[in-house]
């Protein structure tokens, strides 16, 4: 990393396209959580304001709260230069409670602004707290703010001193920092429930304090929200190489193409050729018709549909479409599409793994996106976007209603693929049950077919 630029929260920052999109994402592994926090007694959390670690961590916390984890959060200061209450104390402890049950808080009360000269007695707080059984969250030391780089020192030493794990998190640093200044390296995602995403949504607005001002230009503002509510989370591995040598193994290598189709291929193992009666249910044949009829060309050279299943909407593109070609996981429910036509070029892998490297101008992905957790969707997002020819439309189309036993659901997805895509936003079609919308060109199809000016 390079040292942090000035910045101010006035800032439009880098926006979250620029972020999501960026490649050195592609080679970002997971952080296999689970395998660094099994037998240890404890999860510390350094934040050097109340928010830093909603805003990073909090649906990991969440998550790491359910599974009975004990998390105690140490805010080193409170907004204020004494131990009297502040607003956002009173909103840190409301924001804990959010999170979880199994959640503690100390407060540090040290002075906000100046960690920095404080750093000895944050350095005690956290000796009481931390030891070889304790894996420590803190703030990056590149993060761009004063107490931030503070806490991140302080940490880095107690937890040397401790033989304890340290996982540093970013915030700020998305907010000065462009993607060539990151060492991607050091990055690792981790894959929040969405039940923790949700938690971590209505904990953020406990912070009514930094989530208003008078000018309109609040602490939390649209650009910070935005990358606070990715459907993913994202750490870093130590600079110093004897804390990174105790986590940089640790790597969760992800469902693979088998893992994705075991219940689909269960649901279709007694031989019915149609288990989601995609050919006679009303709202399967009506949402076919409507992601049909949002198309924004007659005609396309190219149509790429992830997670096709058994067919019928490919089948459907084949009158739209010179080449059509359809990816599914499920090998039974591609032997149906098989089936129905051999106008289709079928594809049996997972997104994003195993997506064809080929540009289309259109690409489809109906009812799929929830089925991916939070980096499986973005990198699928981030490589459709990136197969999509200059002029073409990406088309999500998903359930509105509530989603079990799944990584997410269509608000989910849909709010991610508002947050990545650099496109245009052409059509948009929203009902009780479904929403669909279309990314890119045409803007208008008027226009496209009539020359209008």
């Amino acid at each position: 990393m390079i040292e942090a630029r000035q910045f101010t929260h006035r800032d439009d920052g880098t926006d979250e396209a620029t972020w999501l999109l960026a490649p050195g994402w592609d080679g970002v592994p997971r952080l296999d959580l689970s395998a660094i926090v099994k037998g240890c007694s404890r999860v510390v959390v350094v934040a050097p304001h109340p928010d830093d670690e909603t805003l990073a961590l909090g649906a990991t916390l969440a998550d790491l709260s359910a599974r009975n984890v004990d998390v105690t959060v140490v805010f080193a200061t409170h907004g204020g230069s004494g131990p009297r209450s502040t607003p956002r104390r009173t909103e840190g402890d409301r924001a804990i409670a959010t999170l979880g049950s199994e959640m503690s808080a100390v407060w540090c009360d040290l002075p906000d602004g100046g960690l920095d000269g404080a750093a000895p007695d944050l350095a005690e707080s956290l000796g009481k707290l931390i030891d070889a059984d304790t894996v420590v969250f803190a703030p990056v030391e590149c993060d761009g703010h004063s107490d931030h780089e503070a806490a991140a020192r302080v940490a880095a030493g107690v937890a040397r001193e401790n033989d304890a794990v340290l996982l540093h998190y970013p915030i700020w640093l998305w907010h000065w920092a462009t993607p060539a200044d990151v060492d991607w390296s050091r990055l690792r995602t981790l894959s929040p429930s969405l039940a923790a995403l949700r938690s971590k949504a209505s904990a953020i607005d406990c912070y009514t304090s930094q989530l208003t001002a008078r000018d309109d230009r609040p602490i939390v503002g649209p650009a910070v929200l935005r990358r606070a509510h990715r459907v993913f989370e994202t750490v870093l591995i130590p600079q110093d190489p004897v804390l990174a040598a105790r986590v940089v193994g640790e790597v969760d290598g992800g469902r693979d193409r088998s893992d994705v189709a075991e219940p689909f291929d269960a649901m279709l193992a007694g031989g019915e050729e149609d288990p989601w009666h995609l050919d006679d249910f009303a709202y399967e044949r009506r949402r076919l018709s409507l992601v049909l009829a949002c198309l924004g060309r007659e005609r396309y050279q190219r149509v790429l549909e992830v997670g096709c299943a058994t067919g019928q909407l490919s089948e459907e593109l084949t009158g739209r479409a010179d080449t059509v070609v359809a990816i599914d996981a499920s090998e039974r429910a591609l032997a149906v599409a098989r089936r129905r036509t051999d106008a289709v070029r079928w594809i049996c892998g997972a997104a994003p793994r195993d997506l064809p490297d080929e540009t289309f101008d259109a690409i489809i992905l109906s009812e799929i996106g929830y089925f991916l957790d939070g980096p499986d969707l973005t990198a699928t997002l981030r490589a459709v976007r990136r197969n999509l020819t200059a002029r073409g439309e990406i088309v999500l189309a998903h359930w509105r209603g509530p989603t079990d036993g799944i990584p997410l659901d269509g608000r989910a997805v849909h709010e991610q693929a508002a947050a990545l895509l650099d496109l245009p936003l052409r059509a948009r079609y929203e009902d009780v049950d479904l929403i669909v919308e279309v990314w890119g060109e045409p803007v208008s199809v008027y226009r496209e077919y009539r020359g209008a000016s």
